[in-house]
């Protein structure tokens, strides 16, 4: 038996949430393979390095880069990684976005979403997105407060890189992020279950299209793509948000569901709307890499290029081919139910974190000084 301790800033954010539902939700699978996990929360714990394997969420040391700088924090990663292994686990929502001066303490950096060309971690990319460089080189989108570029540039850590999970192993139905919000005021595991509920896609539904978004925010190159998006849109329906019942029930009645990047390039609306049956239309996604994978172009998504050239006439498959969304929809469907039940998650999320913890053991320490 491994055990494995996981440093968190815990259930305070749905990032976070969606870090440690999957090792709350198939404990009793981690513990069949031969994995037990603990949470801490304080890094000065004095039982946190008594284990074979740290896990450490990156959130859980977020705040200290700005007010303590740099240095103060790697001190305390290289004073751990004295102790025990290290293992990184990155759950902002971007594939870009790195923190790679944690790489020479941790013997794997593990993030939800990668860039499938590795060497781009090596580039400077306005706003640390692709996406938003591409904004900002080919539209002039800037940023009132560009953010720090974070690049690699020992191209040998490359190679710590390696995917994890992303945000879809959690409950987003109805009302499962007010109820998963409970247990960080509710110690209870019993509060995290598994949705099991889709509601079936169907070509007749009565909404065509559906795109309730935001578009305020802090960063330009984030919120260009939504304006755009929100401008083709103003003739032909409403992006204002509903409560979250209204929300749902418009959702259940959609054939296509138009989900612009956010911050990252998933955001919870795609799993919402897979739970309600309904067809995405994403941004083009080819360049990243994820797990689970529901965007697959074609097979479980549809999507549209990044300047929005074929946005209208992706648009108009929500009248003229509402079958093909339909089987669109439940490949995505089936695709989720199979990542979600437990009885494949030992292939799934346990043997990931098998593999990690195997990998993490066997190799040899890290050069941290």
């Amino acid at each position: 038996m491994h055990k494995i301790h996981i440093l968190t800033k815990g259930f305070q954010s749905p990032n976070g949430i969606a870090f440690l539902f999957p090792f709350i939700v198939y404990r009793k699978e981690l513990a069949d393979c031969g994995i037990q996990t603990k949470f801490f929360t304080s890094i000065a714990h004095p039982k946190l390095c008594d284990c074979d394997v740290l896990f450490i969420e990156s959130r859980s040391v977020s705040h200290r880069w700005e007010v303590e700088g740099d240095q103060a924090v790697l001190m305390d990663l290289s004073r751990l990684a004295e102790s025990v292994p290290l293992v990184w686990f990155d759950i902002s929502d971007s594939s870009g976005w790195l923190q790679p001066q944690v790489l020479p303490f941790v013997r794997w950096y593990c993030k939800g979403q990668l860039l499938k060309d590795k060497s781009l971690y090596m580039k400077k990319l306005y706003g640390n997105r692709l996406w938003a460089d591409y904004y900002h080189q080919s539209f002039g989108a800037t940023d009132s407060t560009p953010a720090r570029n974070r690049v690699l540039t020992d191209p040998s850590r490359l190679g710590q890189l390696r995917l994890s999970w992303n945000s879809g192993l959690a409950n987003y139905s109805m009302y499962g992020p007010h109820i998963m919000g409970l247990r960080r005021f509710i110690p209870i595991n019993a509060l995290f279950w598994l949705p099991k509920k889709f509601v079936p896609s169907n070509s007749e539904r009565t909404v065509a299209l559906s795109c309730r978004m935001g578009t305020k925010y802090e960063r330009e190159t984030v919120s260009y793509q939504r304006k755009k998006i929100q401008t083709l849109l103003k003739d032909r329906l409403s992006t204002r948000k509903l409560s979250r019942r209204a929300y749902y029930q418009e959702m259940r009645e959609t054939r296509l569901v138009i989900s612009p990047f956010g911050f990252g390039e998933i955001t919870l609306k795609d799993f919402e709307a897979t739970l309600c049956g309904a067809t995405l239309l994403k941004p083009d996604m080819s360049h990243m890499e994820t797990w689970p994978n529901l965007f697959v172009y074609g097979k479980t998504i549809l999507t549209h290029s990044w300047d929005l050239s074929d946005f209208m006439e992706k648009l108009s498959m929500a009248y003229s081919c509402p079958h093909q969304l339909k089987t669109l929809a439940e490949c995505a469907q089936q695709t989720y139910r199979e990542e979600l039940e437990k009885k494949t998650s030992e292939i799934g999320f346990c043997n990931r974190v098998v593999s990690i913890v195997h990998d993490t053991v066997s190799t040899i320490e890290p050069d941290a000084t």
